[in-house]
Order: C-alpha cells, then structure tokens, then sequence
C-alpha cells in the first residue's frame, strides 16, 4: 500500500468526489480533442487505449476540465477501463498546463485512493508540479526520496527540476548536495543543470564560487556552453569587471563556445550602466567596435533602452540619428524604443511623427505604448490616428492591450464606458480584460 510522504504536507486519500469537484469549463479545446472526445462518446463501446489516447490528447491541450470529465467517465464503464497510471499522468498534466496545479496534486492522491500504484511518470510530474508550479522545493524532496524508497530511480531532469526549484527559493547548500547525488549516481551532468547554482553564485557576486563551478563542470566532463558563459559574464559585468569580460570573450574559441546576441547585449549594457556619468552611448558602441564586436541593430537597441530607462532621451535621439546614417536599418523594436522615451519626455508630437513616418511598420507593442503614455499623460483625445489604423486592421490589439485600454478608461472616471467596452471584446467579457475591470472596480 503506497502512502504520502511524510514531507509533503497534504492529507492524502482524499475522495474521489472531492478530487474531481467541478470547475468552470476551460476556455478553448482544439480541434483534434473535441473530434476525439466525440467520437468516443458515439460508440456504446471502447477501449481503455481509446481513453488514453483522449486523455493525452486533452493534456496536450491544456483541458484539465475535459481530462476529470473522462475520468470519471471511466470509472463508471466496465472494470477493463478503470483509470490506471498512465491515465492519470495525463489528466494530472493537463490541469497543471491549465494553470491548476492545486488540482493536479490533489489528483495524485485521488489516484492512491483508488488503489492505482503511481508509475515513475506519475512521481516525475508530481515533482515537476511542487518544485516549478507550486514552487514548494521541500514538498519536491520529499517525492524524489520517496520515489527512491519505492525503487523508482528519479531521473537527472527530475534532480535538475529540483535543483532549480532550490537555487529559486535560496537553499544554494541543497542544491549543490542534490548535484553531489547526481555525481555519486553517475548520471550525466548537462549544463541545464548547473545553470541555476550558477545563477545564484552570480546573483551574490560570488565570482570564486562560480570559477569553481565551472572548474567542476570541465572536470565532471560537462562542457560549459553559451548560456553558462553569459550567466557568468553578466555576474562579472555586476562586479565591474570588464576586463574578466573581454578575457572571457576571447578565449571563447579556445574554450569551445560562441558568443552570441545575449553575450554582446549584456556586455553593452554592463557598460552603459557604468559609463553612463561621463560618456554618452555612441562612445559605448565605438568602444564596443574596439574590442572587435560586430554594432548592428541589436547593439544599437540595447544601448538606446538602457539610456531610454535612464530618461536620457537627448541621448537615444542623438543614437538614432547616428543610426540613420549608418548602413545599419532601424527595425521596430528601434522605433518602439523611442517612440516610448520621447513620450516619457513629453514629446507628443514628435512621437506622433515618428509613428506615421515612411517605412515604419507599427505593431502591437507600439499601439500598447502609444495608449498607455497617451492615457497616462491625459491626451487619449489625441488618439485618433491610432485607432483608426486598429479599426482598419493594420495593427491587431492583443490582451495588453485591452488590459490597457480598460485600465485607463476606468482610472479616467469613466466606467460605464470600460463596463461596454469589455462587453463588446470580441465575442463579449474575455476573461482578462474583465478580470481587469473587477480588479479596478475593488482598488
């Protein structure tokens, strides 16, 4: 007879009743699924493998609500297509990508009630669902000794999930003790799982700690890749250590990685950061230039958001300038940089300008910006051009941007007005945007 462990902190055994309660119906379920689930429900007669097959079908799906009605369907059919292991794996993750990870443990305990043995998928998840959804590292632990009490080896992504679940909640000695069990079970280390250990060493400004973390991943034959490296090189960028920086950049080559658009982006912006006092950004990317780094559109966005953020924007308007005249073209990302500053500084009619200007592009981000900073300035009088390109179709509004558009309307005294405005979303009252308008409602 399986029992909880004694960490978990949960009653286990629950009923079955009480496990599969009722919830409001999942918003969307594909094509596929529906077509399954009928056509399971015209036959007087089918198997446990067509049960299976739906179940992971709606958990590919995300329909939590549509795997507990199979469920229990299968409970009232013939003994033959009683739910087992793999059944419930399914539903369990089904609920958990619907953002019902509550449910999907309680789900584990109505699976021992029943007397259905947990296969190691069944752990795996379990301890996926404690240590990345509930976050609850202990909880977690407790899965992964009780999965090795039962002779379920965890797997390494089950130690790596773990691991990373620690290093977020700041228990750094756990988690290097989980890598020393990986070590000692001889299972193969990746970079994926240093990569949170290393963070914290990072975060802390523990240089030495991470150069003996990577030291250990050479020697535990776990090659560091470009995604440690930039973990590492944003850690020294903290500290001020730009020369560490450039060192590590060159010896990439020798040390079998490749920098890339993350590696130079943090470079740039660990240098804004200290430069910024005495240098303006273009001294920045000519400093980058020295060191051999290629300035594209990329360098020239990041150091123009970091100047942005600063509300220096005689600065990123002096950097997009040098831009135009560089072959070197501006994308959306470099317009929707600026067309925030130059609201954030007041200037309105520029960013009007910058938004209807030739070979400019607008997408959602730039509507989302322009309504927030004109609402937020009380100028949404002024945005005619706008909507009248939304209502043309040239930009389509996402969720942010009814979110957006409810919170102004409301926090601008008019409520009735937001109230309609939710009311004619679509197919009437998205989930969000009335969430939104609750939530505005009760401040």
């Amino acid at each position: 007879m399986l029992s909880c462990p004694p960490r978990c902190g949960r009653q286990c055994a629950r009923s079955a009743a009480s496990s599969l309660a009722p919830h409001r119906p999942h918003a969307t379920t594909t094509t596929t699924t529906t077509a399954a689930a009928a056509t399971i429900s015209s036959y007087s007669s089918h198997t446990l493998h067509d049960y299976n097959c739906l179940l992971a079908a709606l958990a590919q799906d995300g329909d939590g609500d549509g795997a507990l009605r199979v469920l229990r369907r299968m409970r009232l059919s013939a003994p033959a297509c009683a739910p087992t292991a793999a059944s419930y794996t399914s539903a369990m993750s089904a609920l958990a990508k619907a953002g019902r990870p509550t449910d999907a443990a309680s789900l584990f305990d109505d699976m021992l009630a029943n007397g259905v043995a947990p296969n190691r998928a069944a752990f795996s998840l379990l301890l996926h669902v404690y240590s990345s959804h509930l976050h609850l590292p202990a909880a977690a632990h407790s899965v992964l000794l009780w999965m090795s009490r039962l002779g379920l080896r965890p797997t390494p992504i089950d130690y790596t999930d773990l691991i990373f679940s620690f290093c977020r909640a700041g228990r750094l000695a756990d988690a290097l003790q989980l890598l020393d069990e990986m070590r000692d079970l001889n299972y193969p280390l990746i970079p994926q799982t240093f990569a949170p250990i290393l963070q914290v060493f990072c975060e802390n400004a523990d240089i030495q700690g991470a150069d003996a973390l990577i030291s250990s991943m050479r020697s535990s034959g776990c090659l560091p890749d470009v995604v440690i490296y930039n973990i590492y090189i944003k850690g020294l960028c903290k500290l001020g250590d730009f020369d560490a920086v450039e060192r590590v950049i060159d010896e990439s080559v020798r040390n079998g990685w490749v920098p890339d658009a993350i590696t130079y982006s943090t470079y740039i912006a660990g240098l804004c950061r200290i430069l910024i006092c005495g240098q303006a950004g273009k001294e920045v990317l000519e400093r980058c230039q020295e060191l051999g780094f290629v300035v594209d559109v990329v360098t020239y966005n990041t150091v123009m958001d970091h100047f942005s953020k600063k509300g220096k924007w005689l600065r990123v308007l002096k950097l997009f300038t040098d831009l135009l005249k560089k072959p070197i073209t501006p994308n959306v990302q470099t317009y929707n940089i600026l067309i925030s500053c130059m609201c954030q500084a007041g200037k309105f009619q520029f960013a009007k300008f910058l938004y209807s200007s030739k070979g400019f592009v607008a997408d959602t981000v730039t509507c989302n910006i322009l309504i927030h900073k004109f609402y937020e300035a009380g100028k949404e009088d002024e945005l005619g051009f706008l909507f009248l390109d939304v209502n043309a179709g040239k930009i389509v509004p996402d969720t942010i941007t009814y979110n957006t558009l409810v919170d102004c309307l409301f926090r601008s005294g008019r409520r009735i007005e937001a109230a309609n405005f939710v009311k004619h979303i679509d197919d009437g009252y998205p989930s969000e945007p009335v969430a939104r308008l609750t939530h505005q409602k009760y401040m």
